[in-house]
């Protein structure tokens, strides 16, 4: 057992507790989590972005980790299975594990802070009847025993201009308070980072990727704004600002002190336990509605489209470089998977509007691409030196939009069987970009057009065939999506990814992702969407006669307007790059 492990087990034992509930989140359920607040990982060595254990001090009962599909692969390879049972699962699975062992494990622990209101309150139905206790502890279990690393907050602020957000803070502000009042509502708390750098037209750099400010606001129904963060530069950046005021995080419940009688706004699906209990320990009445700055930011204004179309032009035309360099220099043999992500990330740190990359870059050969969420490591990281398929998976921020896009490579030959895999994986990303939809169209009924081909074969693929994008924000932007299970109405104004797979165990990884726009057709009863990504796909894994006439035509005219684009921001001396831009773009 590992020492991590061991002494987590020792000190729930002394806590007299029989399970601990320990998510893959942090305070604010955030898809990306500090470092210094993965405490998932620091139990069982699993590194995805989705997951819940249930650690076990009761020797009857095994410690179970569960996260999706994505990740069936990445649990084998990460996970120690003497400690951890891997399953497949969500939320609802973790909860109805408890409820099964519900005999031998009463007492589970809890960080109120790690979990949202709406969690616990499935939490408590499905397991309604059942003698099983929870205790929410005050510190949690896992910080306690980890001696933490020294992490490095880059508590920097930068403004989104008015040329590029489209929508002054002010006429966001207003669009909240008639929310809020049309409620009969006194504030509403905001409690998600994203939803507050928008709502600020404020950026920052407290995560790696996710250009946000990790802190939350109230915003009252007059349009006053209530800051609570660790962030220094924030509360400097706003001193001056009689509208907005700054506080300590621990201030919050002195704040909810001086507002007796007073109702709030909350979402339950962002909403901590934790501040729900001190809403609850006042005696403040409240009320629930989905995050109306989540409709807000969804629905981009024309000048964020703008920058989008911008940001994947700049975009492309780096990408563009990394194939042409990746070409010359593909059989050299010393090519690996770290060294292509950082080459990179290299020729896009060029551009002076560059910020950071949306995500940590998928850079995977052969198996590793099979992996849906793979991160090469010192230990796993494959050289380029056989022929096989290479998937990237890679996006960025730019000061005026954000990126995602995964192109799969051929090396050396291919054979057959991938020619049909990637036709197959096409076909579907076609399908979907030439879709045309009335209103009212919810995600999971576009979700089978992009798995069509592939089910004709007895193929399918583990994850969503797309996610919503932020406006140089999270770049899964939720709760936009397209897959089996989205509830959520595709909307005129939405930025959605296009990205189908098909994963061969052990042999290959494919995948296909372009951003799309979504926009109304002359007809505005039916929408359609809009190709924002411009960069080329890979002709030799093509399999034409898999294809019809309609197929064909459209990735013409994808190559056609990804060369006319690009080769306007080529330098005419710089002929070898276009004449390569002219033979990645031909007909077929």
């Amino acid at each position: 057992m590992s020492t991590n492990l061991r002494l987590l087990i020792n000190s729930m034992k002394l806590k007299k507790l029989d399970a601990l509930f320990v998510p893959r989140a942090d305070m604010y359920s955030g898809e990306e989590v500090p470092e210094d607040e993965e405490r998932l990982k620091y139990i069982t060595n699993f590194s995805g972005s989705a997951g819940y254990a249930i650690v076990s001090a009761n020797s009857d009962v095994r410690s179970v980790l569960f996260s999706d599909g994505r990740y069936e692969l990445q649990l084998k390879k990460e996970v120690d299975p003497k400690y951890f049972d891997c399953l497949i699962g969500g939320f609802k699975d973790t909860c109805l594990f408890l409820k099964k062992n519900e005999k031998k494990i009463k007492n589970i622990g809890i960080d109120p802070w790690l979990l949202t209101l709406k969690q616990y309150e499935l939490l408590k139905s499905l397991l309604k009847g059942s003698k099983i206790k929870f205790e929410l502890v005050d510190e949690n279990l896992i910080d306690e025993i980890w001696i933490k690393k020294n992490f490095i907050v880059k508590n920097k602020i930068f403004e989104i201009s008015n040329q590029i957000n489209g929508e002054p803070a002010s006429s966001k502000f207003n669009r909240l308070k008639k929310i809020i009042k049309k409620n009969n509502c006194d504030f509403y708390i905001l409690f998600n980072p994203a939803g507050l750098s928008w709502l600020l037209n404020i950026r920052g750099a407290d995560l790696k990727y996710s250009p946000v400010i990790r802190s939350f606001c109230v915003i009252s129904k007059t349009g006053e704004v209530f800051i609570f963060t660790k962030n220094h530069t924030l509360k400097k950046y706003f001193c001056k600002n009689k509208q907005i005021k700054t506080y300590n995080l621990d201030d919050f419940s002195n704040f909810l002190l001086n507002l007796k009688n007073k109702k709030f706004l909350i979402d339950p699906n962002f909403l901590p336990l934790k501040i729900y209990h001190i809403l609850k320990e006042n005696y403040l009445p409240y009320q629930f509605i989905n995050c109306p700055v989540d409709k807000f930011k969804a629905i981009k204004n024309p000048l964020e489209l703008s920058g989008f179309k911008n940001a994947h032009l700049k975009d492309g035309l780096a990408i563009l470089k990394f194939l042409f360099w990746f070409e010359n220099n593909v059989n050299s043999n010393k090519l690996t998977e770290i060294c292509l992500s950082q080459k990179l990330f290299d020729i896009r740190s060029l551009d002076k509007t560059f910020i950071c990359e949306s995500f940590a870059t998928i850079s995977a050969f052969e198996e590793n691409g099979a992996i849906i969420h793979y991160k090469a490591s010192n230990s796993s990281n494959k050289k380029i030196d056989k022929s096989s398929l290479y998937l990237i998976d890679t996006g960025a921020h730019y000061l005026d939009g954000t990126t995602d896009i995964t192109r799969t490579l051929l090396v050396g030959k291919a054979k057959s069987q991938m020619l049909d895999d990637y036709t197959l994986v096409l076909k579907g990303h076609i399908a979907i970009a030439s879709a045309s939809f009335p209103l009212g169209t919810k995600g999971r009924e576009l979700d089978t057009l992009g798995r069509v081909a592939l089910w004709s074969e007895g193929k399918d693929y583990a994850h969503g065939t797309g996610h919503g994008v932020g406006h140089v924000l999270s770049v899964h932007e939720g709760p936009i999506s397209i897959s089996k299970t989205s509830e959520c109405f595709i909307e005129p104004g939405m930025v959605i990814s296009n990205e189908p797979g098909y994963y061969k165990k052990g042999a290959y990884g494919i995948r296909i992702e372009n951003l799309e726009f979504v926009k109304e057709k002359a007809n505005k009863n039916f929408l359609c969407f809009e190709n924002l990504t411009r960069v080329p796909l890979e002709l030799n894994l093509i399999n034409k006669r898999m294809l019809s006439s309609f197929e064909i035509n459209w990735i013409n005219n994808y190559h056609k307007k990804v060369y006319q684009d690009l080769s306007k921001f080529i330098d005419k001396d710089d002929k070898e790059l276009l004449l390569f831009l002219k033979r990645k773009t031909s007909t077929i």
